[in-house]
């Protein structure tokens, strides 16, 4: 089976994950850190067992040659980027063992040093950090517009392809692709930080300094979008807009107007909470009537998910504190939005 060498990587990712994790689980359970990671790991485990039936779902009207050839490719491109990385990995380990000085100067500590020293938490750094996270949300927007408009040109149809199965390839195999790329350096840096190399270290020196010792956010992120690739396609959109969009919002105008604090024990602000909520509410009334056509509800039940996806959203942001909200945002108000369009 094409998907079954895909599988086995996120796999093999939540196995190395959980060992990274019960390894230090000491550490991890003082710096609250442990639940989020296993979870992180679960979400791997959780993209193996599901990425059989990705295709398939969204696919049902696809001859088979077609499903089969997109099966292949996204497999192949997998396994070209992990064995791309194994070479790299291996490459580094290997100069980095016979030379001493240059195991001196990688040395995570002393990099943990410098993404400390580099760090300012101001208004426009936040705002380079927030549209990194945005940016994966423009993809699926820009993937499935770019499937549109080749399917209204007549493109697809040549390939036996329609707009739903292209944009859903699409987004699939760049997302996990991504993903793939992220974990694997994670892994590196936390465990055998010589073996990262120097162009993969730089994109880790925007992160947090809580960061240093976890993994970073834009993984789980991408992972929780997963169980939404079965949804009707503005459920995934709305999902992904409010993890990125309201979360960047309510952070953004807290940390610029924000002069209430939401709780003493946060840095959260009321102002930054209101526009939070506001912002998902906004995004899932735009969403929703923006590609009506692909799911054709009355404007009571799209008010009703605005309402219930906004109430998650708030009750994320006002209680989590041990988890990451980019986990806890995309699953509940992206299940909560399923559940009321079921009903």
């Amino acid at each position: 089976m094409n998907y079954f060498p895909t599988s086995l990587i996120f796999i093999g990712y939540s196995v190395l994950t959980f060992i990274y994790v019960i390894k230090n689980r000491t550490e991890k359970i003082k710096n609250h850190l442990f639940l989020n990671e296993i979870l992180i790991a679960t979400l791997f485990l959780m993209a193996g067992i599901l990425f059989p039936f990705m295709f398939q779902y969204n696919s049902r009207l696809l001859p088979l040659d077609s499903l089969n050839f997109l099966w292949f490719l996204t497999s192949l491109i997998f396994l070209i980027e992990m064995g791309v990385w194994i070479a790299t990995l291996l490459y580094n380990a290997i100069i980095s063992k016979k030379n001493p000085e240059i195991m001196a100067e990688r040395d995570y500590n002393d990099y943990c040093t410098e993404v400390k020293n580099r760090w300012i938490d101001d208004f426009k750094s936040e705002f380079g950090r927030k549209f990194l996270h945005l940016f994966t949300t423009f993809v699926i927007l820009f993937f499935w517009s770019l499937g549109t408009i080749l399917d209204n040109l007549g493109i697809l149809i040549q390939w036996n392809l329609d707009n739903y199965s292209f944009s859903h390839w699409l987004i699939i195999t760049i997302g996990l692709g991504f993903v793939i790329m992220f974990q694997v350096a994670d892994l590196a840096r936390l465990n055998k930080f010589y073996m990262l190399p120097n162009w993969a270290k730089r994109w880790f020196l925007s992160m947090r300094p809580e960061e240093l010792n976890t993994f970073v956010a834009s993984t789980p992120l991408v992972l929780s979008l997963i169980p939404f690739i079965f949804a009707p396609f503005p459920i995934l959109a709305s999902v992904a807009l409010i993890t990125t969009g309201a979360d960047a919002a309510a952070c953004l105008i807290g940390k610029k107007y924000g002069t209430h604090r939401l709780k003493k024990d946060s840095k959260k602000t009321i102002e930054g909470f209101i526009t939070g909520g506001v912002t998902a509410f906004l995004i899932v009334l735009i969403v929703m009537n923006l590609y009506h056509v692909w799911m054709p509800v009355s404007f009571a039940k799209i008010l009703f998910m605005a309402i219930v996806s906004t109430s998650l959203f708030l009750l994320v942001d006002f209680f989590a504190n041990h988890v990451s909200d980019n986990i806890l945002n995309p699953i509940l108000t992206g299940f909560g939005m399923w559940l009321i369009l079921l009903l």
